[in-house]
């Protein structure tokens, strides 16, 4: 595999940390880094990117938030360079993609940090993570072959999924976890100073910015069903509660794993 220059769009914590992956993985390696002019000049004096602006590239990466990913595909009609990205959805995604005929692989590793920005970037974010890899009517030969051999390179595991069967996985681990923090850090907020560690681990994900996660939640069309699925275990518990059913309880937590 012969990777000379990559173009990333979005340099943040996930395109950053792709970037430093990828220059560790590809000593030859040049990255092109697309981002507003601030967070560029931040990714290019962290050496995240060689040179600010889109280059010809042997690979592009879209790692931009999902409702950008979706704008930028319009600029990528010619089949002369693969594409490939890391939204957290895929449908939209990869249906757009397919769609106008872009030479591309729908990508997500499963890694991230509550914070974000170039200065969260790490080369090892991506180690020992899935990273799903979605075809396309319109995936090259060979393309996804070479994503899956770039996963590997950066110390990732691919794993070959359709663009609707990745949507409805992750919306149940990762996409609902991401709101039940939320939602508990809330609840909690007022007594937050006097709680003890495990308060603060669950809640961790609650620190993550919310640019981030609206297009995401505006293009999972599964996780409304997870919500409801996991709103009935918990009226269960309620209800085993209120009915002195504890063996019932005990069975969750058996099968929680905590026990």
């Amino acid at each position: 595999m012969q990777l000379n220059t990559v173009t990333i769009y979005g340099t943040g914590l996930i395109g950053g940390s792709l970037a430093l992956a990828l220059k560790r993985a590809f000593p030859q390696i040049r990255i092109a880094g697309v981002d507003k002019a601030d967070v560029i000049e931040r990714a290019t004096r962290l050496k995240i990117v060689d040179v600010a602006g889109a280059q010809p590239a042997d690979l592009v990466i879209l790692a931009t938030p999902v409702g950008d990913i979706l704008k930028l595909l319009d600029k990528f009609r010619s089949r002369e360079t693969l594409v490939s990205d890391v939204g957290s959805t895929k449908s939209a995604i990869c249906n757009k993609a397919g769609r106008l005929g872009i030479s591309f692989v729908g990508g997500h590793p499963m890694a991230g940090l509550e914070h974000s920005g170039p200065e969260s970037a790490s080369a090892d974010l991506f180690h020992g993570a899935p990273y799903f890899l979605c075809r396309v009517p319109s995936t090259p030969a060979g393309g996804l072959e070479l994503m899956r051999d770039i996963a590997t390179a950066i110390g990732a595991t691919p794993h070959e999924i359709s663009p609707g069967e990745h949507d409805r996985l992750v919306a149940q681990i990762s996409h609902l976890p991401q709101i039940l923090s939320t939602v508990l850090a809330d609840y909690t907020s007022a007594n937050k100073d006097l709680a003890g560690p495990g308060l603060r681990s669950m809640t961790r994900l609650a620190a993550s910015p919310f640019h981030v996660w609206r297009d995401i939640f505006r293009t999972s069309g599964f996780l409304p069903h997870e919500l409801q699925s996991f709103i009935e275990r918990l009226q269960r518990v309620l209800d085993s509660m209120e009915a002195g059913n504890f063996d019932e309880i005990e069975h969750l937590f058996r099968r929680g794993g905590t026990d």
